[in-house]
């Protein structure tokens, strides 16, 4: 059996943060069952930074620190280089911005290159027609 390949989104970073959000019990489930089924998990560098900003802005540095430690050593950063970044500002203009945001884009292009499904909880993805995990995730 192929090792699942997923890109993490933001929702799904922050919903597993904040105990709060109204999808955090579906988001934990499903980060242990891909940490359980040994998936391979891909954030890229803008997504992680817009996950911390996040973060930090509703919960403090507090919440930061602990939550990107407890998780760093089960993510694969991809650095957005010249390339991923053009192609995703690409895909963005195509759309003229409606949809998904920039950020968004990469996470798109990014699963593509990968032939990976999206961890999201932003039902823009499956508007693109992105195979995203879990299914049906009712935002």
């Amino acid at each position: 059996m192929a090792i699942e390949r997923v890109a993490i989104d933001t929702s799904a970073l922050y919903a597993l943060a904040s105990d709060k959000d109204d999808f955090h019990f579906k988001a934990e489930l499903t980060f242990q069952e891909l940490i359980d089924d040994k998936a391979e998990l891909f954030v890229s560098s803008y997504t992680l930074v817009e996950t911390i900003a996040l973060i930090h802005r509703r919960m403090g540095y507090s919440r930061v620190e602990t939550f990107i430690e407890a998780i760093k050593d089960d993510l694969y950063i991809i650095w957005v280089g010249g390339q991923l970044h053009w192609k995703a500002w690409d895909f963005y203009k195509e759309r003229k911005g409606r949809g998904l945001s920039y950020v968004d884009c990469t996470t798109v292009v990014l699963a593509k290159d990968l032939e990976a499904k999206v961890f999201a909880f932003d039902e823009g993805f499956v508007r693109e027609g992105v195979p995203v995990i879990p299914q049906n995730t009712g935002a």
